[in-house]
């Protein structure tokens, strides 16, 4: 102990000292060390719970992107089902209106028809009875001379076999 006091140190003062020591590490331990690590240890479970919620929000995201494409790719089928439906309609309902103009253009054509067989019997009427006159003129004119019985015999033979000849 003497060579601890040749060199200065002084034993009442060094044990003060560690006691000053080990009383301010206690106290700092204590008020300072332990708030300190609890609030880390805090903060430690406040990071480790965000963590978890940002993974449950992470998977409810991705759930909810699974919906959206499961509701997306719906959609589109749906709407593709629509539109064939639309599709078919559209060429049902042009099918039939093709259907109802044949309909018209036939019945327009046969009431053509109809009034053209009736313009020609008309026609035919008349040209019957022009050419009727027409024979009885020149009957009478023919008459008017004097045929043997054999002449007006041919020419009655003549005109009745040209006649169907000519009005055709």
């Amino acid at each position: 102990m003497e060579l601890l006091a040749k060199l200065g140190i002084n034993w009442g003062l060094l044990i003060a000292q560690i006691v000053n020591f080990l009383i301010v590490m206690g106290v700092l331990g204590f008020f300072l060390y332990r708030p300190i690590l609890n609030l880390l240890d805090a903060r430690t479970e406040r990071i480790r719970k965000s963590m978890e919620d940002a993974k449950r929000i992470e998977q409810h995201a991705q759930e909810l992107a699974k919906l959206r494409e499961a509701e997306m790719k719906r959609l589109d089928h749906e709407s593709g089902e629509h539109f064939e439906r639309i599709r078919k309609e559209a060429q049902a309902l042009h099918e039939e209106l093709l259907a109802n103009a044949k309909k018209e253009a036939e019945a327009t054509l046969q009431g053509a028809l109809k009034r053209i067989d009736e313009e020609r019997r008309i026609m035919m009427e008349d040209v019957m009875k022009t050419v009727n006159s027409v024979i009885v003129r020149m009957t009478e004119k023919l008459l008017e001379r004097e045929f043997t019985p054999d002449d007006q015999k041919r020419i009655q033979e003549q005109l009745i076999a040209d006649l169907p000849k000519s009005i055709r």
